[in-house]
């Protein structure tokens, strides 16, 4: 975790204790199942998909931050540790990869940064 992503933490922790732990403990369950580096797969398959020229990646942390906003908004979670944890998940998401912000990709963006012949494509190799 970087100084701003540990910064965070810190400042939330302030707030919540409970809110703080489920940050640090998202944070490294994402890190376990994400993929280590940019463009490299993890346990958990991304969510990507071929539109025309484009590739829509859907990243850990924009579909984390979806479950938060719903979670939120609906109040499905008693406890701040289950809004930590997803949030842990953005932080890690954020902070971890070159390519977070990356969501709609022209496809020859994708050609130069890796291979993106159908089967690298299929095998989900532009992931990240």
């Amino acid at each position: 975790m970087n100084k701003k992503g540990i910064g965070l933490t810190i400042a939330l922790a302030l707030i919540s204790l409970e809110l703080g732990l489920g940050i640090i403990f998202g944070y490294f369950t994402a890190r376990l199942l994400a993929g280590k580096q940019t463009g490299q797969q993890g346990i958990i398959k991304s969510l990507a998909f071929q539109i025309g020229n484009y590739k829509l990646h859907f990243h850990h942390w924009l579909l984390s931050l979806g479950a938060l906003t719903l979670a939120f908004f609906f109040n499905l979670f008693h406890f701040h540790f289950f809004y930590g944890f997803i949030g842990g998940w953005i932080v890690q998401g954020v902070f971890s990869y070159k390519d977070w912000k990356k969501i709609l990709i022209k496809r020859n963006e994708v050609d130069e940064s890796k291979d993106s012949s159908p089967s690298s494509l299929a095998r989900g190799e532009l992931d990240r």
